[in-house]
């Protein structure tokens, strides 16, 4: 099963079929409000870029943000900006990984893994929502590609410079990623004809250069370089304990238990095509058979192991994973190698019922999931249901406070803000002020200053709450979590629910606090 070495026509319209078909299927799920509280702070950062006020968190994230806000000049809404780069280029990431899949394996793998990566949950989820990942996977899967070429070519002056352009673009769009993604590019330069040494330092020179175009505004609108270096290493020392140096063995367990929840929800049956294969190669393969087929596929499983290892170690030894998006950066990568499975079927109609199987399970996943099956998923929340149930609840409180109560006299308190909280008022009700209760410790802040406030949509760091001429504190309690969590901040006993609210809202009297 050989790679097609030179797409033609055929190959371009089939891509560009699956680019249209996929816009098709994201289009209608999109997510209407900012589903994340980074994705607030994307959406934040389109009007104020600063990194110093986690617009967006550390590492930056510049050419991400810049793209939303060129979007934003046309849709005007700057969750909808994102949400729509989002919708795009999930779009792209099938059209391109099936490129990618049949220049690596031949026609039947490039259909079948296009096919998975369209339908599965973690693509398809992360393609509605406001958060860099699917960005970051398409342009991953565009350099793979880039570099399969080159050594198909023998390497060539114009391999390096596109491997350098293409690497700063992944860093101005989530900067880890390139870390991981060094390796294949290092690995396919190593394949290289002649001259390898001079074309990667071209490769490394054009991206260090390109990088610097983006590096130096970024760094500029953050406060400067000694500012933007204090940020990163605040931030570094808050996730360390979250590492296999900071954390020991229970942090390596839990970053491997969560990679393989994310990888789960994003394969599926593909998971077991992929176990079967090991068993069948383990105990039923003859050994000239694995021989043949490793000759045949060296080169290739040689790229996807440079590509596929590295992520996984920097996602739990070296580095760690705390959402279900940063596997997307190798995801692909374990689709490519489900859909080969799919492909060495030999019964056409055996290859295409397993490809089918695969499909509507996965569309069922991101589609029709109830909330009773979610522990099948890890409770990892990557379907339609949740984008519908969250918009729909952050609408209905937003409504509630902006219908009932005057920005006068109230203040709004936050005390978790990750999914339901700080950041998403900030963005939805700028007239009101807010108050983050709990210390952010990746965020700089003058001495004795350790709350936020967000007054007139802007971020400012105080010493404390300001109930001058309130009235009110508004408690916001993100749905499934209770009052408790402001018992470290406020003496709650007089807070009641709002009426209609369904939990997500307590008020206080200011008085007596």
């Amino acid at each position: 099963m050989k790679g097609v070495k030179r797409f033609g026509r055929r190959e371009w319209l089939v891509a560009g079929s699956f680019f249209v078909v996929g816009l098709a299927l994201r289009m209608p799920f999109r997510s209407e409000l900012a589903y994340h509280g980074d994705s607030a702070e994307f959406a934040l950062a389109i009007r104020e870029y600063n990194v110093a006020l986690s617009q967006p968190h550390a590492p930056g994230y510049f050419l991400y943000v810049m793209l939303g806000r060129l979007v934003h000049c046309f849709v005007a809404d700057p969750n909808a900006s994102l949400v729509w780069l989002s919708v795009v280029f999930g779009s792209a990431l099938v059209a391109v990984f099936y490129l990618l899949s049949l220049a690596m394996f031949g026609r039947r793998t490039g259909m079948a893994a296009a096919l998975f990566a369209m339908t599965s949950a973690q693509t398809w989820f992360h393609s509605e929502v406001a958060l860099t990942y699917v960005v970051d996977a398409f342009l991953v899967c565009v350099t793979v590609l880039w570099c399969w070429r080159a050594t198909q070519r023998g390497g060539m002056w114009g391999d390096a410079v596109g491997a350098g352009v293409l690497l700063a673009m992944v860093g101005g769009v989530r900067q880890q990623t390139v870390v991981g993604l060094a390796p294949v590019v290092v690995f396919a330069f190593w394949r290289f004809d002649r001259q390898r040494a001079g074309k990667l330092a071209v490769a490394a020179g054009v991206a260090l250069v390109l990088a610097l175009v983006w590096f130096l505004p970024m760094v500029k609108m953050s406060g400067g370089l000694p500012v933007y270096l204090e940020i990163v290493r605040q931030h570094a020392a808050n996730n360390a304990l979250a590492t296999f140096a900071g954390g020991g063995r229970e942090a390596l367990v839990q970053n491997i238990f969560f990679v393989g929840a994310a990888c789960w929800n994003g394969l599926l049956v593909g998971a077991v095509l992929l176990a079967g294969a090991l068993l069948y190669r383990v105990f039923a393969m003859s050994r000239e058979g694995k021989r043949q087929w490793d000759i045949e596929h060296r080169l290739a499983m040689q790229v996807l192991a440079a590509w596929i290892v590295p992520m996984f170690l920097l996602g739990t030894v070296i580095g760690f994973t705390s959402q279900m998006g940063y596997v997307l950066s190798y995801l692909p990568g374990l689709l490519l190698l489900a859909g080969l499975v799919a492909a060495q079927l030999r019964r056409r109609w055996l290859f295409i019922a397993t490809t089918a199987i695969v499909c509507v399970v996965n569309a069922v996943a991101f589609l029709a999931w109830l909330g009773s099956w979610d522990r099948v998923l890890q409770d990892a929340g990557l379907t339609a249901r949740a984008i519908r149930e969250h918009d729909a609840q952050m609408a209905k409180t937003v409504e509630i406070i902006r219908s009932r109560y005057g920005p006068a006299d109230v203040i709004v308190c936050h005390a978790e803000y990750y999914r339901f909280g700080f950041r998403h008022f900030q963005l939805y009700l700028p007239e009101f002020d807010h108050y983050q209760m709990w210390r952010d410790p990746t965020m700089l802040s003058p001495a004795g200053e350790p709350l936020w406030r967000a007054r007139r949509g802007h971020l400012e760091s105080v010493a404390g709450l300001d109930f001058s001429g309130k009235e009110t504190a508004l408690l916001v309690v993100p749905p499934g979590w209770g009052l408790e969590i402001f018992g470290h901040y406020l003496d709650v006993e007089g807070a009641q629910p709002v009426s209609g609210s369904a939990g997500t809202l307590y008020s206080l009297p200011v008085r007596g606090l």
